[in-house]
């Protein structure tokens, strides 16, 4: 099998492939869940004419897409720069790809290394290290850059199928200390009344809960930092649009919980396949004493567990928390690519001082 790498300027012709772009999610055997249709096209649709899409894509010797992978165009010294799209929301930016075969992601990340003729930059965070160092690593050899890989925290998860049932988990992994004081903490609430847990999955239950959900975010600590994807000014009107889509699909669900029939905390949940995905968790600050995101956390890794998933996702992000329950981890890198000229040097010295403060 050949295949042909094409880069795509503008949204006319993006438009066009939405079609092409559906089939290869629904097709592919380990999909990027951000990079489907609804997550790509309802991005750019709310950040309109501020930002000019860059899309790279493949089509193998049948004329069939087989790889896709959204940038943007970003301001850069002097010329312009790449951005993967959704890098402001997504948990993952590998390239959507209809599956891991060594000769396509070869093509895609070639292809990726040819824009760099084009532009001063490219910009890749949440890259999973074997694709950095297997793929594209090698691919820019072939072309004069300056290159920066950096370490992320890594991407922690729970292995479902290793785990001697749920209770096995809690002994083997959670640990005695950690389970009594989760224990505990779950009593003192139910003394303020019942306690359940409540899944929404589809849209006409998100409108149900959707204003409690953005009542609990904005009281929240993300809310009061500006960290809550829902009340968020830049991502609220997006996720608006966005989570009736997904749950209409079953892409994502989400899970309250509620002592006395009140929602104290919630999370969201990215559904793919035999994997969930904790994408988003809020609680009021009141009852933080209750440890009310373990208690979520826990309930619907039990979940999982009895619904035959394979994986627990905590996605990026390296709280210690999701070290604690955790079974495993892998390693997620950022790529800064810059063109070997001054401007190029000067972008890269740029990256490097970003990055620096950001640690501090």
């Amino acid at each position: 099998m050949s295949y042909t790498a094409h880069v795509l300027h503008g949204f006319n012709p993006l438009e066009a492939l939405e079609t092409e772009w559906r089939e290869l999610f629904n097709q592919a055997e380990s999909p990027n869940p951000f990079f489907s249709t609804e997550w790509v096209y309802t991005w750019l649709n709310h950040r309109g004419g501020r930002v000019f899409p860059v899309t790279l894509i493949v089509h193998d010797s049948d004329n069939q897409l087989v790889a896709a992978w959204p940038f943007f165009e970003y301001a850069a010294i002097g010329g312009r720069g790449l951005w993967v799209s959704l890098s402001d929301i997504a948990n993952c930016l590998e390239p959507l790809v209809i599956r891991h075969d060594k000769a396509l992601l070869k093509v895609v990340f070639e292809a990726l290394g040819q824009l760099l003729g084009d532009y001063r930059f490219i910009w890749i965070p949440l890259l999973n290290k074997r694709l950095a160092r297997g793929y594209l690593e090698p691919a820019l050899q072939r072309f004069p850059n300056l290159t920066g890989i950096h370490h992320r925290a890594p991407n922690y998860f729970v292995d479902l199928t290793a785990q001697a049932g749920f209770n096995g988990y809690l002994t083997d992994v959670v640990g005695s200390k950690t389970h009594r004081d989760c224990r505990r903490r779950l009593r003192l609430l139910e003394q303020l009344g019942p306690v359940e847990h409540v899944t929404y999955r589809t849209p006409d239950d998100l409108l149900r809960f959707d204003v409690e959900m953005r009542s609990i975010e904005k009281v929240s600590w993300k809310g009061r930092e500006q960290l809550g994807h829902l009340t968020k000014v830049e991502s609220g009107d997006f996720f608006n649009e966005l989570l009736p889509k997904l749950m209409a699909l079953g892409q994502v669900e989400i899970t309250a919980l509620r002592v006395n029939q009140m929602a104290i905390a919630f999370e969201i949940a990215i559904r793919r396949g035999g994997s969930y995905g904790f994408f988003h968790i809020a609680y009021l600050p009141d009852y933080r004493k209750y440890a009310p995101g373990r208690q979520l956390m826990l309930h619907n890794i039990e979940r999982a567990m009895s619904e035959g998933c394979t994986e627990f996702d905590f996605m990026q992000g390296g709280h210690e928390y999701k070290q604690k329950l955790c079974t495993g981890s892998r390693e997620l890198m950022d790529a800064f690519i810059c063109q070997r000229s001054l401007a190029g040097r000067l972008n890269h010295w740029l990256s490097r001082l970003v990055r620096r403060r950001r640690v501090d």
